[in-house]
């Protein structure tokens, strides 16, 4: 049941404040797994764990899904759309291929703690970009919500 004073209030827009630039999206799914790999061989380094740090498949998944939802908020030439979630599965199809490949420490810590420091200079500029000038866009064009006329309810008389 509803009430009378319930109406459906159309379709909800998705707005995205700071669009991310479709270079630093690229290099999105590499940077987050070079920094996990980096410090996951540096905390094994100072805790005296000796050994490579193992590259899996659940490294290419969280990254191909980090890039498939940042990708929403790119700002897509023409006819370019489908080539977010192009690249988020050629990320993921690519971690199945590099799972259980061992990346020495070395490697590991000299690509990770530059890619933080990178992802950290990204998230920076993003944000002071975002305090001079929000960006505001909608993911769907706007929709004209048309209400059917509402019937009027029969009277109901207690004849008694």
């Amino acid at each position: 049941m509803t009430s009378q004073n319930s109406r459906h209030t159309g379709g909800v827009q998705c707005t995205v404040r700071r669009p991310l630039p479709l270079l630093a999206w690229a290099a999105l799914p590499l940077l987050v797994t070079a920094v996990v790999l980096g410090f996951t061989s540096l905390g094994e380094l100072l805790l005296g764990a000796s050994g490579e740090t193992v590259l899996t498949s659940a490294h290419a998944g969280a990254a191909a899904g980090l890039t498939a939802m940042v990708g929403y908020s790119i700002e897509w030439p023409a006819g370019w759309r489908k080539a977010h979630w192009t690249y988020a599965a050629v990320i993921l199809i690519a971690g199945f291929f590099v799972h259980g490949t061992n990346v020495p420490p070395i490697v590991a810590i000299t690509l990770g703690v530059p890619g933080a420091a990178l992802l950290l200079r990204m998230t920076w500029l993003h944000r002071a970009a975002g305090k001079r000038g929000t960006v505001v866009r909608e993911t769907e064009p706007k929709r004209r919500v048309v209400q059917a006329p509402s019937m009027p309810r029969p009277a109901i008389t207690n004849k008694a």
